[in-house]
C-alpha cells in the first residue's frame, strides 16, 4: 500500500526532477520508514507529496514567498486557531453568566450535525495550532486541511434549508461564507507553502509570534466581525475594520523595496494580515450593491485608491532615489 502510495506521491513532483532523483528519493523514503510504524510512514508521504505540490508551484525553499511564508507559519497556525478559541471563550462567558441554557445544542438533525461538526473543526484547529507551537510542523499542517472543509461542512447544513427556498440571496451568503471562514483557510494555505525544512523545532520567537497570532485572528477579528468580545469596544469595530484595508496597503507598498534590500519583516507582517485584508475588500465590493453601505464602501475604496496611487509615486521615487545615490560599483576601466 505505501509503495502505491509513493508513486503517487512522486508522480506529484515535476517530470525532470522526478526523473534525476526519483531513484533517490525512493531509496531515501524506503529507508527512513524501515522499521518506522504506519503513522511515521504516513508523515512521511504526507511532507513529500507536500514538496511536490510546491516544486510544480515553484514555491522552493529558496523563493521569496516560500521564506514569507515559513516565518508567518507560527502567527498563521495560531491565528486561524484564534477564530475558534473566541467562539469557545464566548461559550464560557455566556456559561457563567446563564448556566445550563448558554450550552443548548438544537435538536433539529442538520443544527444538531453542524453543531457539533463545527465544534469538531474548532478542535482541529486548536490542536494545529498547538502542533505549530510545539514544532511538530507535520502534525499541524496535517490537522489544519481537515479543519477548514469540516467548518464548511457546518456552514452549509446550517444555511441548506434557508439557501434552498432563497436562491437570490446566494451571492450574499457566500460572502458571508468568505467572511466567516476565509481567513482560517487562507491561514492554513500559508502554513501549507512553508516548507517544512525553514519550520525548525519550537522556539521562543515562535511562541510570541503564536500568541501575536491569536490576539489578532482571535480578539482583533472576533471582535470586529465575529463576536461581541467587549461591548465597550464596540463604537471602533468599524473604525479599525474600514481602516485595516488602508494598513494592508501601506504594508504592501512598504515591504516592495524592503524585500530588494533584502528585509522581509514588512512583507511577512503583510503576508500575516492578507487572509483578513483580502476578506474585509470582497465584503467591502460587496456592499457596492447594498443601498444601505454602498457610501460608506465607496469612501473605502476612494482612500484605497489615493493611497496606492501616492504609494506607488512614493515608492517609485524612493527607488530611484536610492539607485542613484547607490555607488557605482562596476571595475575601472583599463587605461
Amino acid at each position: 500500500m505505501s509503495e502505491r502510495v509513493l508513486r503517487l506521491a512522486l508522480r506529484l513532483h515535476p517530470v525532470e526532477y522526478r526523473r534525476e532523483r526519483g531513484e533517490e528519493i525512493a531509496a531515501v523514503f524506503a529507508d527512513t520508514t524501515a522499521d518506522a510504524g504506519r503513522w511515521a510512514t504516513a508523515r512521511e508521504l504526507f511532507d513529500l507529496a507536500g514538496h511536490g505540490v510546491r516544486a510544480r508551484l515553484g514555491l522552493r525553499s529558496s523563493g521569496t514567498l516560500a521564506r514569507l511564508a515559513a516565518m508567518v507559519a507560527p502567527f498563521a497556525a495560531a491565528a486561524a486557531a484564534g477564530v475558534s478559541l473566541m467562539d469557545l471563550y464566548m461559550l464560557a462567558r455566556d456559561w457563567l453568566r446563564h448556566g445550563d441554557m448558554a450550552l443548548w445544542v438544537p435538536s433539529a438533525a442538520p443544527y444538531y450535525y453542524a453543531y457539533w461538526i463545527n465544534r469538531g473543526s474548532e478542535a482541529l484547529f486548536l490542536a494545529a495550532a498547538g502542533a505549530a507551537v510545539l514544532g511538530r510542523w507535520t502534525v499541524a499542517r496535517l490537522l489544519g486541511p481537515f479543519a477548514v472543509p469540516l467548518a464548511l461542512v457546518a456552514w452549509s447544513l446550517q444555511n441548506y434549508g434557508y439557501l434552498a427556498h432563497h436562491p437570490t440571496v446566494w451571492i450574499r451568503e457566500l460572502v458571508g461564507l468568505f467572511v466567516q471562514v476565509g481567513p482560517q483557510a487562507l491561514w492554513v494555505l500559508i502554513l501549507l507553502i512553508a516548507p517544512p525544512d525553514l519550520l525548525g523545532p519550537a522556539v521562543r520567537r515562535r511562541g510570541l509570534a503564536a500568541v501575536a497570532g491569536v490576539l489578532f485572528g482571535g480578539v482583533f477579528w472576533g471582535q470586529a466581525v465575529m463576536f461581541e468580545l467587549f461591548r465597550s469596544l464596540r463604537m471602533f469595530d468599524r473604525v479599525l475594520l474600514q481602516g485595516f484595508p488602508v494598513c494592508e496597503l501601506l504594508l504592501l507598498l512598504v515591504a516592495v523595496p524592503m524585500l530588494r534590500r533584502g528585509r522581509y519583516a514588512p512583507a511577512a507582517a503583510a503576508l500575516a494580515g492578507a487572509p483578513i485584508g483580502l476578506v474585509v475588500l470582497v465584503a467591502t465590493l460587496h456592499a457596492l450593491w447594498s443601498p444601505y453601505n454602498r457610501a460608506e464602501a465607496l469612501a473605502v475604496l476612494g482612500v484605497l485608491g489615493v493611497v496606492a496611487v501616492v504609494g506607488v509615486i512614493a515608492v517609485v521615487a524612493m527607488e530611484a532615489r536610492w539607485r542613484s545615490s547607490a555607488p557605482d560599483r562596476r571595475p575601472p576601466a583599463v587605461g
